[in-house]
């Protein structure tokens, strides 16, 4: 019978070897960006996804909306109405997410009154309107010089699983609108004009200063802490009609305003995925999107909510995710050897389960761990070290059958 261990101690750093190998090899594959996709993908699902700020309301031109006022986009009459019922419920600040770049003559309604100059009266009484734009797409001026301020969009670049995580804090210059003078995204000036901030934002490292909040940023990004689509809603109509069922949850709270349509075209993957409730989609269109994806005013909320709450998303650093993977391979590596070979089935098997239970428990703290390549460590770190094993226990077994003694030829 072949010892549990075989070989002696002075063999142990083979294995470790063994291991360390492993760990280079998944380092060496990571670094080619072939697996990227899948990284990102198993990384989304560790965002915590915490409940939504009750401070922030949602006001959604939804297809409800759309059957009762007509087909979208409607006249800045609406737009102004709109406005002014909000700006009576006091409303700590109003993002307008909808770019306000075309005028639209009179009213379609009597007494016909010109629409446009409406909408700007409206924008100029509430004090607290912000708009946005993008560098394709900007307000009017007789919209933007009127309004509390004009920033960005903002969204940041997808990640290798086509999903938004984040928000630019400031882009290149270019990149945005001539009214955006501060070069900065419509859901901070929100913040700047809801609070009343007026420091200048100071990115410094992987750190944003921004008023009394401190910002992790990663590649220029603020990472969202996507919520799970549950925020305070009124529909676009019934402030139209100035009948918003809890008006309470206009006062003092901070209104974004959005469409919720899904051939508007603002739809956007996102990290979180979530069950959407029937007035995502048309009424006879009940599955028009996926649950990963999300109307990009209500991202908006989202990224606004990670500030006031100061609830931020974390990345493991890249190098500490390539110092864990060697170090895990190298220690799996060297316990497979101490350990039987059921062992050391056993212990990789229990590696994985606790694993994979930190990096769920860390990121619902907000520390989004590698879902990828540790875990590959261990795998591959066990399999080559049970190889080694194997070759090992076969070389020791054959040497053990050629010292037994050989019958001698018997004589005639």
């Amino acid at each position: 019978m072949v010892r549990e261990r075989v070989g002696d101690w002075k063999l142990a750093w083979r294995f470790a070897l063994a291991g360390m190998v492993a760990g280079l090899l998944v380092i060496a594959l990571a670094q080619t960006g072939v697996t990227a996709g899948t990284f990102d993908a198993g990384q989304d699902r560790l965002f915590p996804a915490p409940a939504p700020d009750p401070g922030i309301t949602l006001v959604a031109i939804d297809s409800r909306t759309q059957r009762a006022l007509g087909a979208y986009p409607w006249s800045n009459a609406y737009h102004a109405k709109v406005i002014n019922y909000l700006a009576s419920l006091h409303p700590r600040a109003i993002l307008l997410d909808i770019v306000l770049d075309h005028l639209t003559g009179n009213d379609v309604e009597p007494p016909f009154e010109p629409a446009d100059p409406l909408l700007t009266q409206a924008i100029q009484r509430a004090g607290n309107v912000i708009l946005v734009c993008t560098a394709e797409a900007a307000p009017r001026p007789e919209f933007a010089s009127v309004a509390a301020a004009v920033g960005d969009r903002g969204f940041g670049v997808a990640d290798h699983a086509n999903a938004v995580r984040g928000m630019l804090l400031r882009g290149d210059p270019k990149a945005t609108c001539p009214a955006n003078k501060s070069n900065e995204p419509a859901f901070l000036q929100t913040l700047r004009v809801a609070d009343k901030i007026t420091a200048p934002l100071a990115i410094q490292d992987s750190v944003a200063a921004f008023g009394s909040h401190r910002i992790p940023v990663v590649d220029g990004q603020m990472l969202i802490n996507f919520t799970r689509g549950t925020s305070p809603t009124c529909q676009y109509v019934d402030a139209f009609n100035g009948v918003c069922p809890k008006p309470g949850l206009i006062t003092d709270h901070i209104v974004v305003v959005g469409t919720k349509l899904i051939d508007a075209g603002d739809i956007y993957g996102q990290a979180v995925s979530f069950r959407h409730d029937p007035t995502f989609c048309p009424q006879f269109r009940p599955n028009c999107m996926l649950d990963s994806q999300n109307y990009g005013y209500r991202i908006q909320g989202d990224a606004i909510s990670t500030i006031l709450q100061d609830r931020y998303v974390r990345l493991q650093p890249q190098i500490s995710v390539q110092l864990a993977v060697l170090l895990l391979a190298a220690l799996v590596g060297l316990l497979v050897y101490v350990l039987s070979f059921r062992g050391g089935m056993m212990l990789a098997v229990a590696l994985l389960a606790s694993y994979y239970l930190g990096i769920y428990w860390l990121g619902q703290q907000g520390y989004l761990g590698d879902p990828l390549y540790a875990p590959a460590a261990i795998v591959l770190a066990t399999t080559f070290s049970l190889g080694a094993r194997y070759v090992l226990e076969e070389r020791e077994r054959r040497g053990l059958l050629s010292s037994w003694p050989q019958p001698s030829p018997s004589r005639s």
